[in-house]
């Protein structure tokens, strides 16, 4: 017997159901006495397993026989109800049915007589229809496909009556498959098309009513080549869309999705096929000539649109192999053929592509088309060849075509037998089943299937599972312990120094079956069926984990409270805490386990912090937690750790180290801390900030408030110096804490707290101030705000007061307190809550106040508690003051008018900053210096509008006319070309003049013109450099302006020396004269201007008509004589003794000034100028 009819054999239904009846009665006879219900054992004597067996034999044959019965009637129903019907369908065909009838009956007989039923039987083969246009050769291509057909000794090798076309529907029998050959009508119904639809629908409810499960397994898709050849691609469409539509009703009408293969018939009417492949043996023409295609792409076209590519592969496969039949093929016209094939074929990949995309080209509201592959084959070798090639090739070049001939050789099939049985065949179950009856019959599946996996199971699991688990209960046990031990042996078991892959390890420890994480504990009664070894696998695996928590994860633990020890000797603290946590671990009697715990957890959370060390965490600690619950944690004491962190702890005192503890503890509880925030609103937060940066919302600790005071500090300072003096096994035996008096110590933690209660407000207070408000409309918003309904200085300084009074509480606001804390007592850890309240509870009803702690905080805060209601009424009254100046000025059209007028009378900001002063004298610092800022501030915008005012008139009046005739004129510029004229100097710097005018108006009330340098005597918003100007005009004016407003200046000039080679010299200033001729000295007295524009100088030679002179142009010409003399001879400046030289020819005169102010040598002009601004 072959290996293939052997895995017939055995994968038959009722072969799998008799093993499956073997291993049923072998588990029932050798488990069956193991089963006990209630203590009875049904099974247990030979009989009873004996009896059950032979009524499971029983059953599993009446099933079988009826099994088979079964699927006798339905195939010969199958059978006979697609004759009688088909025979209704077309009453014209009866004799061709009648004979269809008598050769499948006969068919069925020789079935029946061969006894080829079950798996072989013609239902249970998988069908396949085969749809195309007429005349494609879907009937010559099955006919001479090679395929076995078991009837045909019988039935002969045509179903009907030959091959010269199929009328209705020819049903091939082979020994793998029955093929369904439909008309070529059915496909295209071109001519009577609803005859044909009618029949083609009929006959697809025939198969989806006797084959529901899968009325079939494939469609085969015939198209001759030489219609793509032949036809327009107008009749080519045609045929693609009729295709596509009969596709769509088989998806449609049998409710699946199945697999189709295109096959391009007649092949061999294509030039030069019989030629190429006249070489092939028998074998080798049943191969394949096409190709596959995946079962999905990519692409949006589907896995049509690989149709190109693989035509090109199979095409130069073809050309590979062209060389080798040129070489054996010896005539020239076979030869030309063979060469021209492969180009043959390239000349319809165009019209195959566009015929295929038509019919299975993805379309959204279509499903999708399981296209599986494209081929090529040849049923018989009859009719003349067509060759497109030499037909286009002679007519572009009007050659004559070379002559085909219709074959004449017998003829034989290419490519198709090993298309069906290696190709369609394989895939019969590619195909998706009905989804109707699918979806009719899987409620009755299920539950057939679950009631049989339901007795299955119930039996099985109660005969196997107790010995299945405990055999892998035990495997897994050996499993682990292996592993356990090649990694103990592997690695280095040391948590200080390989923490991960030890704690790996120990988790494996701990997480062995039965072992102490319980894992496999919950064992039911099956289970434990006399073959329960879970004890004697658990004990071991606890003992080792408790062995290895003690031996080795111990040492971590004490480790870590040692190194903590060492490190943190200056946290004295969390020394206190370590030290304490160490020393339980060997003191049973003082043992905490939730302390213990909490140390260890906070330890952890810092060693190992965030979500990526969680799971470690969580691993450590309940190693952590199962050590501690062990009497014996396998350590010993560490006498010199311990001894050096007492003498660390004992040099602190003691009423430190209960505030510090306090403090830790304390810090943050359910007490609010107090901020600002809390106290103002937005609007009024607005106007404040922190000189720190710091944001208004920190504030400070509720430890530090009043409630936090009276709640905690007051109710726990006691308590806590009582605990730590209660320690001493702390500190060690030879420390006698209680030698220390309680209530100094009390007192000593009072110091401390008062201290840094203090601190904590004067920070607070000192570090808030007002925003600066650099415009007025900035400074209007702020003073509305401060002098709003809500008071915000007030708000603060009252919230302040009542945090820092702590010595007088109402009897309502002890009954509040004593509620809050006895509410929120939980979260301070108080003990004796009752007592605790108690002390503050009052003894009568009465709302008197008590005294209480606390007087060094008042004192230090004095200035703030005294301030009374009055104050606050005065401080407001200012700040409305300040809002109503400031809106008045903002109101004005000319604010900056109104602000100098302000100052000018002295009155409105006057009043405003003396009632800023008064309030300032009542506040302590620094809200004193809020008001003085606020004065200033308004002081500053006054001087600020001032200033715009003045500016203002200053450029349209001074800088002006200043620009327009002084700057840049001689002799203010001079090196300058363009002089100034006296009148317009006159009416600048007069006597009434420009500066004069402005300064007296709008200065003059402001200044002391007394000293030396002028100031002035009240800030306007003008800077002091300003006056140097005025101060410099008043000089100028001094010198050159006389009493009634003139310009004029009296000097006389006496001359000194005259070179000897110059007879006489002459000095004219307009009409007046000053002639020298080596005579005396003699002064002669000049004044200027004069009534001439010019300076002139004249040196006379002697005995010569010819005159040496100069000419000095303009008004200012003296000034631009003396100030060339003064170039020559600086020291002119010092001895006034003017040196003239004209062309080597010099002469010295003596200036003598009349008047202490000399006009001549003063550099005020020329360090003279207006400013844009004052």
């Amino acid at each position: 017997m072959s290996l293939k009819a052997v895995g017939k054999f055995v994968s038959q239904k009722w072969f799998v159901g008799l093993i499956g009846l073997i291993a049923l009665s072998l588990m029932i006879w050798l488990v069956g006495p193991l089963i006990a219900v209630a203590g009875h054992e049904p099974l247990k004597s030979e009989t009873s397993r004996f009896l059950v067996l032979l009524g499971l034999m029983f059953i599993w044959g009446v099933v079988n026989i009826r099994q088979q019965k079964k699927e006798k009637k339905e195939e010969d129903e199958s059978i006979q109800s697609l004759l009688e019907v088909n025979a209704q369908e077309d009453e014209e065909s009866a004799a061709e049915i009648d004979l269809l009838k008598g050769r499948i009956d006969q068919a069925i007989q020789v079935l029946n007589k061969s006894g080829k039923r079950g798996k072989q039987s013609i239902y249970k083969l998988p069908w396949y229809v085969l749809i195309g246009p007429p005349g494609t050769g879907k009937t010559t291509a099955l006919a001479n496909s090679g395929l076995e057909f078991p009837l045909s000794d019988s039935l002969g090798q045509d179903p009907l009556s030959g091959i010269g076309g199929t009328r209705h529907c020819d049903w091939w029998f082979t020994n793998k498959a029955v093929l369904i050959d439909t008309a070529g009508r059915y496909t295209t119904q071109d001519s009577h098309s609803e005859k044909d639809s009618k029949a083609w629908l009929g006959f697809l409810g025939l198969l989806k009513k006797y084959r529901t499960k899968r009325p079939i397994n494939g469609a085969i898709v015939a198209v001759s080549l030489v219609s793509l050849m032949s036809q327009t691609r107008t009749e080519r469409g045609m045929h693609a869309r009729a295709i596509k539509a009969r596709i769509q009703e088989l998806k449609n009408q049998l409710g699946m999705q199945f697999p189709i293969y295109i096959v391009f018939t007649k092949a061999d009417l294509i030039a030069g096929f019989n030629e190429y492949f006249a070489d092939l043996e028998d074998e080798e023409r049943d191969q394949l000539l096409g190709f596959m295609f995946p079962e999905s792409c990519d692409d949006e076209k589907g896995v049509i649109s690989l149709f190109n590519k693989e035509f090109h592969h199979m095409l130069e496969s073809l050309d590979k192999r062209m060389n080798k039949r040129l070489e054996q093929e010896t005539d020239l016209d076979k030869r030309a053929l063979i060469f021209e094939f492969p180009k043959q074929l390239r000349m319809l990949q165009a019209n195959a592509d566009e015929f295929l995309g038509d019919i299975f080209a993805k379309n959204a509201f279509e499903e999708s088309t399981m296209i599986r592959g494209v081929f090529v084959v040849s049923s018989v070798q009859e009719g003349m060849p067509i060759d497109r090639v030499m037909n286009e090739t002679s007519s572009g070049l009007g050659l004559s075509q070379l002559s085909l001939k219709t074959s004449s050789k017998e003829s034989v099939s290419y490519f198709i037998r090993s298309l069906f049985e290696d190709i369609i065949f394989k895939e019969q179950y590619l195909g998706s089943v009905n989804r109707h009856h699918q979806k009719q019959n899987r409620w009755v599946k299920h539950g057939a299937l679950a009631l049989s996996l339901t007795s299955v199971a119930a039996f099985g699991a109660i005969w196997f599972q107790s010995f299945q688990w405990n055999q892998q209960l035990i495997d897994e046990s050996d499993s682990r312990i292996a592993e356990i031990d090649s990694q103990v042996k592997r690695i280095d078991f040391n948590f200080e120094d390989n923490l991960i892959e030890s704690l790996a390890l120990l988790d494996k420890v701990m997480q062995l079956p039965m072992g102490y994480a319980g894992y496999y504990e919950d064992v039911d009664g099956i289970k434990k069926f006399g073959l329960y070894q879970g004890d004697k696998i658990g004990q071991p695996a606890k003992a080792a984990y408790h062995q290895a928590l003690k031996g080795y994860f111990s040492k971590l633990l004490e480790s870590a409270l040692i190194e903590e020890m060492n490190e943190n000797q200056a946290h004295r603290e969390y020394l206190y805490e370590t030290l304490k946590t160490y020393l339980m671990l060997f003191n049973t009697e003082r043992f905490d386990l939730v302390h213990v715990e909490s140390w260890f957890e906070l330890y952890f959370e810092k060693n190992f912090p965030g979500e990526f060390n969680e799971e470690k965490r969580a691993s450590l600690m309940q190693h952590t937690k199962n050590l501690l619950l062990n009497d014996d944690i396998g350590l010993y004491v560490n006498h010199d750790a311990v001894r050096d962190a007492r003498n660390v702890l004992t040099q602190l005192p003691l009423a430190e180290r209960a505030y510090q503890r306090m403090k830790l503890q304390f810090i943050k509880s359910h007490v609010p801390s107090f901020r600002l925030t809390d106290v103002l609103g937005s609007q009024s937060l607005s106007q404040f900030e922190r000189k720190s940066g710091k944001p208004l919302s920190a504030g400070v600790p509720g430890f530090y408030t009043f409630n936090g005071f009276h709640s905690i500090f007051q109710m726990q300072i006691s308590r806590t110096v009582k605990n730590l003096m209660e320690d001493n096994w702390v500190y060690g035996d030879n420390i006698n804490i209680h030698t220390v008096d309680h209530d100094l110590a009390v007192k000593g933690v009072r110091e401390r707290y008062y201290r840094d209660y203090i601190y904590e407000w004067e920070s607070l207070i000192n570090d808030i101030s007002l925003k600066a408000t650099p415009s007025l409309e900035l400074s209007l918003i702020q003073s509305r705000i401060l002098s709003s309904s809500e008071r915000p200085i007030e708000s603060f300084l009252k919230a302040v007061q009542k945090e820092v009074s702590l010595t007088k509480v109402s009897l309502s606001q002890n009954e509040k307190v004593a509620a809050e804390v006895a509410t929120k007592a939980a979260d301070v850890a108080l003990h004796n809550k009752k007592n605790a309240i108690g002390r503050f509870m009052p003894t009568e009803n009465t709302n008197l106040a008590i005294s209480l702690p606390g007087k060094e905080v008042e004192r230090a805060f004095e200035g703030i508690v005294k301030i009374e209601q009055q104050d606050f009424e005065l401080i407001n009254q200012s700040l409305v003051g300040l809002r109503e100046y400031l809106a008045d000025l903002s109101s004005s059209g000319n604010n900056q008018k109104l602000a100098y007028k302000s100052i000018l009378d002295g009155t409105v900001t006057e009043d405003v900053a003396r009632s800023l002063k008064r309030t300032n004298a009542i506040l302590p610092s620094p809200f004193n210096r809020w008001l003085v800022g606020l004065s200033h501030e308004s002081t500053r915008l006054a001087e600020k509008g001032s200033q715009v005012h003045l500016n203002q008139i200053w450029k349209s009046q001074v800088v002006k006319a200043y620009e327009r005739s002084i700057k840049g004129r001689y002799p203010f510029s001079p090196a300058a070309k363009r002089e100034v004229n006296l009148k317009d100097f006159k009416r600048f710097f007069g006597y009434g003049g420009t500066l004069d005018s402005f300064f007296t108006d709008y200065l003059e009330p402001f200044v002391d013109t007394s000293g030396r340098n002028w100031r002035f005597e009240k800030e306007i918003g003008v800077s002091q450099e300003t006056l140097v100007v005025f101060q410099r005009a008043e000089k100028i004016r001094q010198t050159f302006f006389e009493s009634d407003n003139s310009v004029k200046i009296d000097f006389g000039l006496r001359p000194k020396y005259l070179d000897q080679h110059i007879s006489k010299f002459k000095l004219e200033l307009g009409s007046q004269k000053l002639v020298y001729s080596h005579g005396p000295e003699r002064t002669q007295s000049l004044s200027w201007p004069s009534s001439s524009s010019e300076t002139r100088i004249i040196f006379i030679p002697p005995n010569s008509s010819r005159e040496i002179s100069h000419t000095y142009e303009g008004q200012w010409g003296l000034y631009k004589m003396l100030d060339q003399s003064l170039k020559a001879r600086p020291e002119t400046r010092k001895d006034n003794i003017v040196m003239i030289d004209l062309k080597g020819n010099k002469v010295q005169l003596e200036l003598i000034p009349t008047s202490t102010i000399n006009p001549f040598w003063s550099n005020d002009m020329e360090r003279f100028s207006c400013p844009q601004t004052l």
